[in-house]
């Protein structure tokens, strides 16, 4: 995972060279170049066959900040890809109580939170009339930061067995509709071919447990009478992904 410093870096970076290609552009005579900015919000969806989770839950929310390239091959037919910043938040809200004696056990309620931030690129063709434009093309993702909060002390978190994949690659399509002003608003879906984790199919093992249950001298007491294990883990994990935007071509 990449600490918060190096995301600084890499993100100024990025805007950095942006910037510079902007004012290349805008300083040329013949212009079939659009720059613009585009902010989208919207709902993730993990679509897997797996039994549990590998977030707070399988649908979240999520947003993105993205600076926009057009190019214009014809009045109809233009080449436009950005480089942009999408946030994904899954979040859940969950209780627990362990009577495990003093100094050990608990009640607590709250959310468990799994935030995400990648660098995303689009590269898609876009095909415009008067009153819509259709785009599509594919879409790759790094991920920039992970980070996983819980109500839970985390003396009680439990393991995690997968890790995040740090590169990811689908399509994107959308529609929309730019205004004679330059503002422009859109429908976007995207589905990632690749899976979201890589997960260690031996650790996603669940145990059902028949427990024996008693209380002597104020203390309660737990024995296991018959125990099953049972693979939990999915084959795949998908991300789709649907988001309303509103942009500005300058």
């Amino acid at each position: 995972m990449l600490t918060p410093k190096i995301t600084r870096t890499v993100v100024s970076v990025l805007l950095t060279c942006t910037f510079a290609i902007a004012g290349a552009v805008q300083g040329s005579n013949k212009n079939p170049v659009s720059l613009g900015v585009r902010l989208g919000a919207g709902v993730n969806t993990v679509i897997s066959d797996t039994k549990r989770d590998v977030y707070s839950t399988f649908v979240g929310l999520g947003g993105g900040l993205s600076f926009d390239i057009a190019y214009s091959v014809t009045d109809k037919f233009s080449l436009h890809s950005a480089l942009g910043l999408d946030y994904r938040n899954f979040f859940a809200y969950g209780e627990l109580g362990i009577p495990c004696g003093e100094g050990c056990g608990g009640a607590w309620e709250g959310y468990d939170v799994n935030s995400l931030l990648y660098l995303e690129i689009p590269v898609m063709a876009q095909w415009k009339t008067s009153a819509l434009f259709v785009e599509a093309g594919p879409v790759f993702d790094i991920m920039l930061l992970s980070h996983k909060s819980s109500y839970l002390p985390k003396k009680y978190w439990g393991d995690r067995c997968y890790e995040d994949r740090r590169f990811g690659a689908g399509i994107s399509a959308g529609v929309g509709h730019v205004f004679s002003s330059g503002l422009f608003v859109d429908f976007r879906a995207s589905f990632q071919f690749t899976d979201l984790v890589n997960d260690d199919k031996d650790c996603l093992t669940e145990g059902m447990d028949m427990t024996e249950l008693w209380e002597e001298n104020g203390e309660i007491h737990t024995k296991v009478i018959y125990r099953n294990e049972e693979y939990v883990g999915g084959t795949y994990y998908k991300l789709l992904k649907l988001q309303f935007g509103v942009g500005y071509w300058f």
